[in-house]
């Protein structure tokens, strides 16, 4: 299967002999889903990008070299993901958390698959804030015990404590 065009009109015959539109209207020909493939990691970064990870499925990219549409509808969400995965980074960073790895998958037409990891503990000094509070943690636990204490040294001798009680 060979893709052909001149202009603005592009079609491609398969071994069945039938002819269908390429969808290019650059000019640029393509003879297969993987040629088409270098050419959008050449034109978006998001494809070369080692923060995170964005895949097309095969049968979206054969489908994007024969429909006009679904090749305006990938390349415009190409060009989204960059901006839509700063602004996730910028949202969980808020939220005190630390994106490890984004995955970004595009099934098909309408339907795109984005999967997070991220941490709960951004850098060292919430750490920190970590074992300052186990630390009051404990003078709370130790203080918690001396009221204890003392309130069981309050009871008078005369009466007797069951279950917690003054009795």
């Amino acid at each position: 299967m060979a893709v052909t065009g001149i202009g603005t009109y592009a079609s491609y015959t398969n071994s069945y002999g039938n002819t269908q539109n390429a969808g290019n209207k650059t000019g640029r020909t393509y003879k297969n889903a993987h040629e088409y493939k270098n050419y959008l990691t050449q034109k978006y970064d998001c494809l070369r990008s080692r923060d995170y990870s964005v895949n097309i499925n095969r049968s979206l990219l054969s489908e994007a070299m024969g429909d006009e549409k679904t090749k305006q509808w990938l390349e415009y969400n190409l060009s989204l993901i960059p901006e839509s995965i700063e602004k996730l980074k910028a949202a969980q960073s808020a939220r005190g958390c630390k994106v490890l790895s984004v995955t970004d998958t595009i099934n098909g037409y309408d339907s795109i698959t984005e999967e997070v990891l991220v941490t709960d503990e951004v850098d060292p000094g919430t750490e920190k804030q970590g074992k300052n509070l186990k630390k009051d943690s404990r003078k709370g636990k130790r203080k918690r015990k001396r009221q204890r204490k003392d309130w069981k040294n309050s009871v008078p001798k005369n009466r007797i404590r069951k279950n917690g009680n003054i009795i």
